[in-house]
Protein backbone atom coordinates (compact mmCIF):
# COMPACT_ATOMS: atom_id res chain seq x y z
CA UNK A 1 0.00 0.00 0.00
CA UNK A 2 2.78 2.43 0.95
CA UNK A 3 4.86 1.41 -2.48
CA UNK A 4 1.18 2.02 -4.45
CA UNK A 5 0.24 5.21 -2.86
CA UNK A 6 3.20 6.90 -3.14
CA UNK A 7 3.12 6.70 -6.99
CA UNK A 8 -0.45 7.99 -7.20
CA UNK A 9 -0.04 12.02 -8.22
CA UNK A 10 -3.89 11.91 -8.01
CA UNK A 11 -3.22 12.06 -3.80
CA UNK A 12 -2.11 15.64 -4.74
CA UNK A 13 -5.13 16.42 -6.67
CA UNK A 14 -6.74 19.21 -4.60
CA UNK A 15 -5.73 22.33 -3.96
CA UNK A 16 -6.01 22.60 -0.04
CA UNK A 17 -2.81 20.63 0.15
CA UNK A 18 -0.74 23.85 -0.97
CA UNK A 19 -2.89 25.95 1.84
CA UNK A 20 -2.09 23.70 4.41
CA UNK A 21 1.17 23.64 3.87
CA UNK A 22 0.95 27.19 3.33
CA UNK A 23 -0.38 27.35 6.97
CA UNK A 24 2.28 24.96 8.76
CA UNK A 25 5.05 26.94 6.66
CA UNK A 26 3.60 30.02 8.86
CA UNK A 27 3.97 27.83 12.17
CA UNK A 28 7.32 26.86 11.96
CA UNK A 29 8.15 30.15 10.72
CA UNK A 30 6.61 32.20 13.65
CA UNK A 31 6.97 29.32 15.96
CA UNK A 32 3.31 29.89 16.88
CA UNK A 33 -0.54 28.97 15.50
CA UNK A 34 -2.31 31.86 13.92
CA UNK A 35 -4.99 33.46 16.08
CA UNK A 36 -6.28 35.39 13.12
CA UNK A 37 -6.05 34.82 8.79
CA UNK A 38 -2.93 35.57 7.61
CA UNK A 39 -3.61 34.84 4.29
CA UNK A 40 -7.18 36.01 2.42
CA UNK A 41 -7.76 39.69 1.96
CA UNK A 42 -11.66 39.29 2.50
CA UNK A 43 -11.58 37.54 6.11
CA UNK A 44 -7.75 38.86 7.37
CA UNK A 45 -8.95 40.54 10.78
CA UNK A 46 -11.26 37.69 11.68
CA UNK A 47 -10.59 34.91 14.56
CA UNK A 48 -9.70 31.88 12.79
CA UNK A 49 -7.74 28.55 14.30
CA UNK A 50 -6.20 26.08 12.15
CA UNK A 51 -7.94 22.92 14.07
CA UNK A 52 -5.57 20.66 11.74
CA UNK A 53 -2.25 22.72 12.79
CA UNK A 54 -0.03 19.43 13.32
CA UNK A 55 -0.86 18.08 10.56
CA UNK A 56 -0.34 20.96 8.45
CA UNK A 57 2.52 21.54 10.22
CA UNK A 58 4.25 17.84 9.46
CA UNK A 59 3.49 18.40 5.22
CA UNK A 60 5.17 21.98 5.53
CA UNK A 61 8.03 20.30 7.00
CA UNK A 62 8.01 17.28 4.90
CA UNK A 63 7.55 19.78 1.87
CA UNK A 64 10.79 21.39 2.87
CA UNK A 65 12.87 18.40 3.07
CA UNK A 66 11.85 17.15 0.12
CA UNK A 67 8.92 18.71 -2.51
CA UNK A 68 6.15 17.60 -3.25
CA UNK A 69 7.86 14.10 -3.53
CA UNK A 70 8.09 13.94 0.38
CA UNK A 71 4.60 15.22 0.86
CA UNK A 72 3.70 12.07 -1.68
CA UNK A 73 5.96 9.57 0.97
CA UNK A 74 4.78 11.00 4.08
CA UNK A 75 1.17 10.43 2.11
CA UNK A 76 1.67 7.10 1.51
CA UNK A 77 3.50 5.95 4.91
CA UNK A 78 0.25 6.90 6.42
CA UNK A 79 -1.79 5.15 4.14
CA UNK A 80 0.33 2.25 4.51
CA UNK A 81 0.69 2.35 8.11
CA UNK A 82 -3.28 2.17 8.36
CA UNK A 83 -3.35 -0.66 5.89
CA UNK A 84 -1.20 -2.52 8.72
CA UNK A 85 -3.04 -2.22 11.58
CA UNK A 86 -6.43 -2.88 9.65
CA UNK A 87 -4.55 -6.22 8.81
CA UNK A 88 -3.52 -7.45 12.00
CA UNK A 89 -6.74 -6.31 13.66
CA UNK A 90 -8.81 -8.19 11.13
CA UNK A 91 -6.57 -11.47 10.68
CA UNK A 92 -7.27 -11.77 14.57
CA UNK A 93 -11.40 -12.51 13.22
CA UNK A 94 -10.98 -13.59 9.68
CA UNK A 95 -9.12 -15.83 8.07
CA UNK A 96 -6.45 -14.48 5.84
CA UNK A 97 -8.10 -14.11 2.70
CA UNK A 98 -11.66 -12.51 4.40
CA UNK A 99 -8.81 -10.41 6.34
CA UNK A 100 -7.23 -9.16 3.49
CA UNK A 101 -10.56 -9.06 1.32
CA UNK A 102 -11.42 -7.09 3.92
CA UNK A 103 -8.92 -4.80 3.98
CA UNK A 104 -9.08 -3.95 0.44
CA UNK A 105 -12.98 -3.58 0.38
CA UNK A 106 -12.15 -0.66 3.60
CA UNK A 107 -9.70 1.12 1.49
CA UNK A 108 -11.50 1.57 -1.72
CA UNK A 109 -14.34 2.82 -0.07
CA UNK A 110 -11.59 5.51 1.28
CA UNK A 111 -9.87 5.82 -1.88
CA UNK A 112 -11.66 8.95 -2.82
CA UNK A 113 -10.37 10.53 0.24
CA UNK A 114 -6.70 9.17 -0.66
CA UNK A 115 -5.49 13.02 -0.89
CA UNK A 116 -2.14 14.64 1.31
CA UNK A 117 -4.46 16.32 3.39
CA UNK A 118 -5.04 15.97 7.15
CA UNK A 119 -7.81 13.52 7.17
CA UNK A 120 -5.34 11.07 5.89
CA UNK A 121 -2.13 11.20 8.30
CA UNK A 122 -5.31 11.07 11.35
CA UNK A 123 -5.81 7.42 9.19
CA UNK A 124 -3.47 5.54 11.81
CA UNK A 125 -5.06 6.95 14.53
CA UNK A 126 -8.01 6.58 13.69
CA UNK A 127 -7.53 2.86 12.26
CA UNK A 128 -5.38 2.51 16.30
CA UNK A 129 -8.16 3.75 18.26
CA UNK A 130 -11.48 1.62 16.59
CA UNK A 131 -8.84 -1.17 16.74
CA UNK A 132 -8.20 -0.85 20.41
CA UNK A 133 -11.79 -0.55 20.95
CA UNK A 134 -12.98 -3.68 19.14
CA UNK A 135 -10.41 -5.48 20.79
CA UNK A 136 -11.30 -4.71 24.28
CA UNK A 137 -14.82 -6.40 23.62
CA UNK A 138 -13.43 -9.01 22.25
CA UNK A 139 -11.56 -9.50 25.21
CA UNK A 140 -14.97 -8.30 27.62
CA UNK A 141 -12.62 -5.36 28.62
CA UNK A 142 -12.94 -2.07 28.85
CA UNK A 143 -10.18 -0.23 26.25
CA UNK A 144 -6.96 0.33 27.85
CA UNK A 145 -5.64 3.72 29.03
CA UNK A 146 -2.63 3.72 26.85
CA UNK A 147 -4.90 4.65 24.09
CA UNK A 148 -5.02 8.53 25.57
CA UNK A 149 -1.85 9.39 23.83
CA UNK A 150 -3.72 8.42 20.55
CA UNK A 151 -6.42 10.92 21.16
CA UNK A 152 -3.98 13.72 22.02
CA UNK A 153 -2.21 12.85 19.28
CA UNK A 154 -5.89 12.60 17.09
CA UNK A 155 -7.38 16.07 18.22
CA UNK A 156 -4.57 17.91 16.54
CA UNK A 157 -4.46 16.16 13.01
CA UNK A 158 -7.67 16.24 12.30
CA UNK A 159 -11.67 16.37 13.43
CA UNK A 160 -12.39 13.16 12.41
CA UNK A 161 -11.06 12.58 16.28
CA UNK A 162 -14.92 13.54 17.18
CA UNK A 163 -16.18 9.96 15.97
CA UNK A 164 -13.92 8.58 18.26
CA UNK A 165 -15.28 10.04 20.90
CA UNK A 166 -18.92 9.20 20.01
CA UNK A 167 -17.88 5.74 19.54
CA UNK A 168 -17.04 4.48 23.04
CA UNK A 169 -20.52 5.26 23.97
CA UNK A 170 -21.61 2.89 21.62
CA UNK A 171 -19.09 -0.36 22.75
CA UNK A 172 -20.67 0.25 26.18
CA UNK A 173 -24.42 -0.28 25.81
CA UNK A 174 -23.32 -3.29 23.59
CA UNK A 175 -21.30 -4.11 26.35
CA UNK A 176 -24.30 -3.55 29.13
CA UNK A 177 -26.33 -5.96 26.75
CA UNK A 178 -24.14 -8.76 27.14
CA UNK A 179 -25.54 -11.76 28.81
CA UNK A 180 -24.06 -12.08 31.93
CA UNK A 181 -22.09 -8.80 32.19
CA UNK A 182 -21.53 -7.05 35.38
CA UNK A 183 -23.27 -4.30 34.68
CA UNK A 184 -21.51 -1.82 36.96
CA UNK A 185 -18.00 -3.11 36.20
CA UNK A 186 -18.67 -2.31 32.70
CA UNK A 187 -20.23 0.52 33.30
CA UNK A 188 -17.40 1.88 35.33
CA UNK A 189 -14.74 0.69 32.53
CA UNK A 190 -16.50 1.89 29.55
CA UNK A 191 -17.62 5.35 31.33
CA UNK A 192 -14.64 6.15 32.48
CA UNK A 193 -12.68 5.63 29.40
CA UNK A 194 -14.94 7.35 27.30
CA UNK A 195 -14.54 10.32 30.14
CA UNK A 196 -11.23 10.64 30.18
CA UNK A 197 -10.80 10.43 26.14
CA UNK A 198 -13.24 13.76 26.29
CA UNK A 199 -10.85 15.13 28.98
CA UNK A 200 -7.54 14.16 26.58
CA UNK A 201 -9.48 15.74 23.86
CA UNK A 202 -9.05 19.26 25.54
CA UNK A 203 -5.61 18.45 24.93
CA UNK A 204 -5.37 21.37 22.01
CA UNK A 205 -4.54 25.09 21.31
CA UNK A 206 -8.10 25.95 21.70
CA UNK A 207 -9.13 23.68 24.79
CA UNK A 208 -13.05 23.31 24.69
CA UNK A 209 -13.94 25.03 21.32
CA UNK A 210 -11.33 22.84 19.90
CA UNK A 211 -13.44 20.34 20.76
CA UNK A 212 -16.69 21.58 19.69
CA UNK A 213 -15.41 22.83 16.16
CA UNK A 214 -16.21 19.52 14.47
CA UNK A 215 -20.00 19.97 15.94
CA UNK A 216 -19.52 23.69 14.85
CA UNK A 217 -18.32 22.54 11.20
CA UNK A 218 -21.33 20.11 10.10
CA UNK A 219 -23.84 22.70 11.49
CA UNK A 220 -22.84 24.64 8.72
CA UNK A 221 -25.47 25.39 6.01
CA UNK A 222 -23.41 25.89 3.08
CA UNK A 223 -21.41 22.66 2.76
CA UNK A 224 -23.52 21.46 0.56
CA UNK A 225 -22.35 23.49 -2.08
CA UNK A 226 -19.11 21.99 -1.56
CA UNK A 227 -17.86 18.83 -3.53
CA UNK A 228 -16.88 16.70 -0.58
CA UNK A 229 -19.35 17.55 1.48
CA UNK A 230 -22.48 16.58 -1.34
CA UNK A 231 -23.83 13.12 -0.97
CA UNK A 232 -22.60 10.00 -3.15
CA UNK A 233 -22.85 10.24 -6.87
CA UNK A 234 -24.26 7.03 -8.26
CA UNK A 235 -24.32 8.14 -12.06
CA UNK A 236 -20.60 6.08 -11.90
CA UNK A 237 -19.90 3.43 -10.35
CA UNK A 238 -18.89 3.55 -6.40
CA UNK A 239 -17.21 0.92 -4.60
CA UNK A 240 -20.02 2.11 -1.58
CA UNK A 241 -22.04 -0.29 -4.32
CA UNK A 242 -20.22 -3.02 -3.67
CA UNK A 243 -20.80 -2.82 0.24
CA UNK A 244 -24.21 -1.62 0.57
CA UNK A 245 -25.14 -4.43 -1.90
CA UNK A 246 -22.86 -7.18 -0.16
CA UNK A 247 -25.03 -6.63 2.93
CA UNK A 248 -27.82 -6.90 1.95
CA UNK A 249 -27.61 -9.81 0.05
CA UNK A 250 -25.82 -11.59 3.11
CA UNK A 251 -28.46 -10.66 5.18
CA UNK A 252 -31.40 -11.82 3.05
CA UNK A 253 -29.82 -15.23 3.04
CA UNK A 254 -29.60 -15.32 6.36
CA UNK A 255 -25.58 -16.10 6.60
CA UNK A 256 -24.82 -12.82 8.84
CA UNK A 257 -26.53 -12.29 11.60
CA UNK A 258 -24.94 -8.96 13.41
CA UNK A 259 -25.46 -7.78 17.03
CA UNK A 260 -28.11 -5.04 17.09
CA UNK A 261 -25.21 -2.41 18.82
CA UNK A 262 -23.27 -3.35 15.89
CA UNK A 263 -25.65 -2.88 13.26
CA UNK A 264 -26.92 0.26 14.63
CA UNK A 265 -22.96 1.80 14.05
CA UNK A 266 -23.19 -0.14 10.77
CA UNK A 267 -25.82 1.44 9.76
CA UNK A 268 -25.12 5.11 10.68
CA UNK A 269 -21.79 5.12 9.29
CA UNK A 270 -23.36 3.88 5.99
CA UNK A 271 -26.01 6.47 6.07
CA UNK A 272 -22.79 9.30 6.71
CA UNK A 273 -21.34 7.96 3.55
CA UNK A 274 -24.68 7.90 1.54
CA UNK A 275 -24.93 11.67 2.77
CA UNK A 276 -21.14 13.33 2.47
CA UNK A 277 -19.16 12.00 -0.04
CA UNK A 278 -16.34 12.51 2.59
CA UNK A 279 -17.31 9.62 5.07
CA UNK A 280 -16.84 7.03 2.75
CA UNK A 281 -13.18 6.60 4.57
CA UNK A 282 -14.83 6.08 8.05
CA UNK A 283 -17.14 3.64 6.64
CA UNK A 284 -14.45 1.57 4.90
CA UNK A 285 -11.62 1.82 7.74
CA UNK A 286 -14.44 1.83 10.86
CA UNK A 287 -17.30 -0.46 9.14
CA UNK A 288 -14.09 -3.21 8.07
CA UNK A 289 -13.17 -2.97 11.95
CA UNK A 290 -16.75 -3.40 13.59
CA UNK A 291 -18.09 -6.01 11.57
CA UNK A 292 -14.64 -8.29 11.49
CA UNK A 293 -15.72 -10.10 14.89
CA UNK A 294 -19.40 -10.94 14.00
CA UNK A 295 -18.64 -11.96 10.41
CA UNK A 296 -15.82 -13.85 11.64
CA UNK A 297 -18.15 -15.71 14.67
CA UNK A 298 -20.52 -16.48 11.65
CA UNK A 299 -17.66 -18.02 9.61
CA UNK A 300 -16.66 -20.26 12.62
CA UNK A 301 -20.02 -21.77 12.45
CA UNK A 302 -20.47 -22.08 8.96
CA UNK A 303 -16.92 -24.00 8.36
CA UNK A 304 -14.01 -26.42 10.48
CA UNK A 305 -10.94 -25.05 11.29
CA UNK A 306 -8.79 -21.93 12.38
CA UNK A 307 -9.27 -18.76 11.22
CA UNK A 308 -6.03 -17.58 12.16
CA UNK A 309 -3.65 -19.27 10.13
CA UNK A 310 -0.09 -18.92 10.90
CA UNK A 311 1.08 -16.51 7.06
CA UNK A 312 3.76 -14.53 7.90
CA UNK A 313 4.94 -11.63 5.01
CA UNK A 314 8.69 -11.42 4.17
CA UNK A 315 9.39 -8.37 5.86
CA UNK A 316 12.55 -8.15 4.53
CA UNK A 317 11.77 -8.00 1.51
CA UNK A 318 8.82 -5.95 1.85
CA UNK A 319 11.45 -3.93 3.63
CA UNK A 320 13.98 -3.48 0.29
CA UNK A 321 11.16 -2.95 -2.23
CA UNK A 322 9.43 -0.23 0.28
CA UNK A 323 13.10 1.78 0.86
CA UNK A 324 14.14 0.97 -3.04
CA UNK A 325 10.40 2.62 -4.11
CA UNK A 326 11.30 5.68 -2.12
CA UNK A 327 14.23 6.37 -3.63
CA UNK A 328 13.09 6.68 -7.06
CA UNK A 329 9.89 8.54 -5.55
CA UNK A 330 12.66 11.41 -4.87
CA UNK A 331 14.69 10.89 -7.66
CA UNK A 332 11.58 11.00 -10.48
CA UNK A 333 10.00 14.10 -11.12
CA UNK A 334 6.48 14.98 -10.87
CA UNK A 335 4.56 16.68 -13.73
CA UNK A 336 4.02 20.27 -13.32
CA UNK A 337 0.57 19.95 -13.22
CA UNK A 338 0.65 17.89 -9.95
CA UNK A 339 3.04 20.24 -8.34
CA UNK A 340 1.68 23.41 -8.88
CA UNK A 341 4.56 24.50 -10.80
CA UNK A 342 2.21 24.83 -14.26
CA UNK A 343 -0.37 27.30 -12.16
CA UNK A 344 2.53 29.03 -10.90
CA UNK A 345 3.54 29.61 -14.18
CA UNK A 346 0.36 31.10 -14.94
CA UNK A 347 0.01 33.42 -12.19
CA UNK A 348 4.05 34.86 -12.59
CA UNK A 349 2.35 36.47 -15.69
CA UNK A 350 0.94 38.41 -13.41
CA UNK A 351 2.70 41.76 -12.49
CA UNK A 352 4.09 41.87 -8.56
CA UNK A 353 2.13 45.52 -8.52
CA UNK A 354 -1.08 43.64 -9.59
CA UNK A 355 -1.44 40.14 -7.71
CA UNK A 356 -1.17 42.59 -4.87
CA UNK A 357 -4.07 44.13 -5.64
CA UNK A 358 -7.82 42.42 -4.67
CA UNK A 359 -8.50 39.22 -6.75
CA UNK A 360 -11.98 37.69 -7.03
CA UNK A 361 -10.97 33.99 -7.45
CA UNK A 362 -12.21 30.73 -8.55
CA UNK A 363 -13.29 28.25 -4.88
CA UNK A 364 -11.17 25.56 -5.75
CA UNK A 365 -8.10 27.97 -6.80
CA UNK A 366 -7.86 29.82 -3.21
CA UNK A 367 -5.23 27.53 -2.03
CA UNK A 368 -2.72 27.84 -5.26
CA UNK A 369 -2.76 31.39 -4.66
CA UNK A 370 -2.12 31.51 -1.11
CA UNK A 371 0.72 28.85 -2.24
CA UNK A 372 2.11 31.27 -4.65
CA UNK A 373 2.14 34.37 -2.06
CA UNK A 374 -1.57 36.02 -3.30
CA UNK A 375 -4.03 36.77 -0.71
CA UNK A 376 -7.66 35.50 -2.35
CA UNK A 377 -11.26 37.01 -2.24
CA UNK A 378 -11.94 33.24 -0.97
CA UNK A 379 -10.63 29.68 -0.30
CA UNK A 380 -11.73 26.09 0.92
CA UNK A 381 -11.55 27.23 4.55
CA UNK A 382 -15.80 27.53 4.97
CA UNK A 383 -15.35 27.85 8.88
CA UNK A 384 -13.34 31.05 8.58
CA UNK A 385 -15.83 32.41 5.79
CA UNK A 386 -19.41 31.62 7.17
CA UNK A 387 -22.26 30.93 5.78
CA UNK A 388 -23.54 33.90 4.56
CA UNK A 389 -20.17 35.00 2.47
CA UNK A 390 -20.31 31.53 1.13
CA UNK A 391 -23.68 31.95 0.15
CA UNK A 392 -22.97 35.41 -1.13
CA UNK A 393 -20.15 33.95 -3.25
CA UNK A 394 -22.26 31.27 -4.50
CA UNK A 395 -24.72 33.73 -5.88
CA UNK A 396 -22.37 35.76 -7.32
CA UNK A 397 -20.54 32.88 -9.61
CA UNK A 398 -23.88 31.41 -10.40
CA UNK A 399 -24.56 34.13 -13.20
CA UNK A 400 -25.79 36.62 -10.38
CA UNK A 401 -24.57 39.34 -12.48
CA UNK A 402 -26.25 42.31 -10.97
CA UNK A 403 -24.09 40.76 -7.35
CA UNK A 404 -21.44 40.61 -9.48
CA UNK A 405 -20.84 43.92 -10.59
CA UNK A 406 -21.76 44.95 -6.82
CA UNK A 407 -18.72 42.15 -5.55
CA UNK A 408 -15.98 43.83 -7.60
CA UNK A 409 -17.02 47.77 -6.87
CA UNK A 410 -17.40 47.11 -3.20
CA UNK A 411 -14.35 45.06 -2.97
CA UNK A 412 -11.81 46.87 -5.54
CA UNK A 413 -11.67 43.74 -7.58
CA UNK A 414 -8.66 44.62 -10.38
CA UNK A 415 -8.37 41.33 -11.68
CA UNK A 416 -9.99 37.70 -11.79
CA UNK A 417 -8.63 33.95 -12.13
CA UNK A 418 -11.54 31.00 -13.21
CA UNK A 419 -11.04 28.09 -14.75
CA UNK A 420 -11.78 28.41 -18.52
CA UNK A 421 -14.87 26.51 -18.49
CA UNK A 422 -16.46 28.80 -15.35
CA UNK A 423 -19.59 30.96 -16.30
CA UNK A 424 -18.10 34.26 -14.65
CA UNK A 425 -15.34 34.05 -17.73
CA UNK A 426 -18.23 34.43 -20.20
CA UNK A 427 -19.45 36.97 -17.95
CA UNK A 428 -16.49 39.12 -17.64
CA UNK A 429 -15.36 38.44 -21.69
CA UNK A 430 -18.64 40.87 -21.70
CA UNK A 431 -18.07 43.49 -19.02
CA UNK A 432 -16.79 46.74 -20.05
CA UNK A 433 -13.41 47.97 -18.61
CA UNK A 434 -12.02 44.52 -18.46
CA UNK A 435 -9.90 42.46 -20.96
CA UNK A 436 -8.16 38.53 -20.54
CA UNK A 437 -4.59 39.07 -19.44
CA UNK A 438 -3.72 34.95 -19.73
CA UNK A 439 -5.93 32.01 -21.03
CA UNK A 440 -3.17 29.28 -20.45
CA UNK A 441 -3.09 26.44 -18.46
CA UNK A 442 -6.97 25.80 -18.46
CA UNK A 443 -7.62 29.14 -16.43
CA UNK A 444 -8.61 32.78 -17.61
CA UNK A 445 -7.15 35.78 -15.86
CA UNK A 446 -8.56 39.11 -16.44
CA UNK A 447 -7.79 42.60 -15.31
CA UNK A 448 -9.56 46.29 -15.12
CA UNK A 449 -8.30 48.42 -18.17
CA UNK A 450 -7.96 51.18 -15.75
CA UNK A 451 -5.90 49.68 -13.04
CA UNK A 452 -3.39 51.23 -11.61
CA UNK A 453 -0.12 49.46 -11.57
Amino acid sequence: MFILVMWLPQILNDGDTLWQISTGAWILDHHAIPTTDPFSFTAGDRHWFPHEWLAETVLAGAFRIGGMQAVMVLAAGSAGLTAAILLRRLRQFLPDLYAVTFMVVALALAAPSMLARPHLLAWPCLAIWCSGLVGARARRTAPSLLLLPVMVLWVNLHGSFMLGLVLPGFFMVEALLDPGARRVRVLIGWAGFTLTAWVAALLNPEFLAGVLFPIHLVGMSSLAWIGEWQPVDFSHFQPLEIVILGALALGFTGKLTLPPIRSLMFLGLTYGALTHARNGQLLGIVGALILAEPVGASLARGCAGRLGTAWRWPLGGAAMAGIAAMMLRFATPLSPAVTGASFAASIGAVPPSLSAQPVLNDYGLGGQLIFNGVRPFIDSRADLYGDAFLGRYRRLVSLDVPLLKQTIAEFGITWTIFPSGHPVVAIMDDMPGWKRLVDEGGIVIHVREDRRG
